[in-house]
């Protein structure tokens, strides 16, 4: 079962967001040509006396394997990645574990006010974080975290959906389109949706260019009559790293995001079609966080700070896809850099997206979300 509740002031500023990612983009763009490698600094004496072990809770195929290793040689920490699935699941797994199960735990930023409401999150050290100084000042001081009190980003993107064209042939441009396609006989059993209640509804209040926002109960219901006639028959799926299940043709259309759909389409340009889709859709913030009961917390600051070098953060948007908002990152990124425009977004993609809450309607939105899940006969 899963554990929910409420969290108030997460509301976050659209026009502050649409600024923020608008500038992203423009540099972004500008990033390609001017790489350079650079040699790891010497570990500071606080770093080379680290060692332990350091337990890392995440999302699938998040952090880069060639930092994890390089950290390890410079501390003699050995670092491990467990991952989930939804905010949600995180919640859960340390609700039931103890916040002390983990050091480091990688939450959506609206997600941060109850995890600190439920006593799952400390305060962080800024005095152990010297390279804070390297992220972008747009990223900072949230209103979900005022003052970076608890977390500081670790990576930004944006919700929407691949498709095969060799199964697919028509251009899909919204979410109208997902539905529609999701129908046909060809692709219906072969579509994949992200295990996220709010997500899931999202893409009804999206396609209707509504805000997915809302805690009104007859909206919410609506929506999940939508989802259970229109998109639940179809699914094969409840999947929140999809692409192996496209690259081997087990799906043919899923919902996901924009650095994971970067990998297929990098590997298939001709065959898959990335589509940031209208009128809206979502725009997210993870953050690094520490647990209350951290067992290494000193290799936690130590590895959080080591991830805002732009040497480190460049390696990391290379890997994953999505942009990490430090400063100084872009003489370190590739020359040849691939599919840039799905990482650094062109501002007509840009006003599409709508950042979410964790509201009053948490609780109803987990009730639908588990309600479907049951409807499709499909685990999580």
């Amino acid at each position: 079962m899963r554990q929910h509740g409420r969290s108030t002031e997460t509301t976050l500023d659209r026009r502050r967001f649409l600024a923020l990612a608008a500038a992203g983009a423009a540099a972004g763009l500008g990033f390609a040509g001017c790489t350079r490698d650079a040699e790891e600094p010497a570990p500071a004496p606080s770093e080379g006396a680290l060692g332990g072990a350091l337990r890392v809770f995440s999302w699938e195929e998040y952090e880069n394997p060639a930092n994890l290793e390089a950290f390890g040689e410079r501390t003699g920490v050995e670092v491990t990645v467990d991952t989930y699935a939804s905010n949600e699941e995180a919640l859960e797994v340390l609700e039931r574990d103890g916040p002390g199960a983990y050091d480091i735990v990688v939450p959506t930023g609206i997600f941060i006010p109850l995890m600190v409401e439920r006593d799952l999150l400390r305060p962080l050290d800024k005095a152990k974080l010297p390279n804070l100084r390297n992220v972008d000042p747009a990223f900072l001081d949230q209103p979900w975290d005022p003052g970076n009190r608890h977390g500081v980003v670790k990576a930004w993107g944006a919700t929407g959906f691949l498709y095969d064209t060799t199964v697919i042939a028509e251009e899909l441009t919204d979410w109208a389109g997902f539905f529609r396609t999701a129908s046909l006989p060809e692709v219906s059993g072969r579509v994949s949706a992200l295990p996220d209640p709010s997500s899931l509804l999202g893409t009804v209040f999206w396609r209707q260019g509504e805000d997915w926002n809302t805690t009104d109960e007859a909206l919410l219901a609506a929506a999940e009559q939508v989802l259970r006639d229109e998109l639940v028959p179809h699914l094969g799926a409840f999947d929140d790293y999809p692409i192996e299940g496209l690259l081997d043709g087990t799906y043919a259309l899923c919902q996901t995001f924009s650095g994971d759909a970067r990998t297929a389409v990098i590997e298939f340009p001709e065959r898959y079609r990335w589509v940031l889709p209208g009128p809206l859709t979502e725009l997210w913030i993870d953050n690094w966080t520490i647990t209350a009961d951290a067992p290494n917390a000193d290799a936690a600051h130590a590895f959080i700070d080591y991830m805002l070098r732009p040497n480190v953060s460049a390696r990391e948007l290379d890997f994953h896809g999505y942009s990490t908002a430090v400063l100084g990152m872009d003489e370190f990124l590739p020359i040849d850099l691939q599919a840039g425009d799905m990482i650094f977004l062109p501002p007509e993609q840009v006003e599409r997206l709508v950042a979410g809450e964790v509201n009053e309607s948490q609780e109803r939105r987990v009730e639908i979300f588990d309600a479907l899940v049951a409807a499709s006969g499909l685990e999580t």
